[in-house]
């Protein structure tokens, strides 16, 4: 029987304080980095709701770790993806 890998996963507030404030490019480029680095099919991009900290926009969760970010910028999903995703699936 084959071991099913966990599937990782990007949350990211698609509400409009934080898809205003830069979600949709960050979005996009967390699409664009993913494909270009071959991990489309491991790594997941997941629409949320409100992540109750509007006034830190734009935000989003990396799962499995949890890890909140806030202010998040297109310029830093390099090196998020560099951060969490680099070694585990090289």
């Amino acid at each position: 029987m084959k071991k099913k890998k966990n599937l990782a996963c990007i949350l990211i507030c698609h509400k409009s304080d934080c898809w205003q404030s830069g979600g949709k490019e960050i979005y996009q480029r967390l699409e664009e980095e993913l494909r270009d680095r071959g991990l489309s099919n491991r790594v997941q991009i997941q629409k949320t709701g409100c992540q109750k900290r509007c006034k830190q926009a734009p935000n989003l969760v990396i799962m499995p770790n949890k890890a909140h970010h806030s202010y998040v910028k297109s310029s830093q999903v390099e090196s998020l993806l560099n951060r969490y995703f680099g070694d585990r699936f090289n």
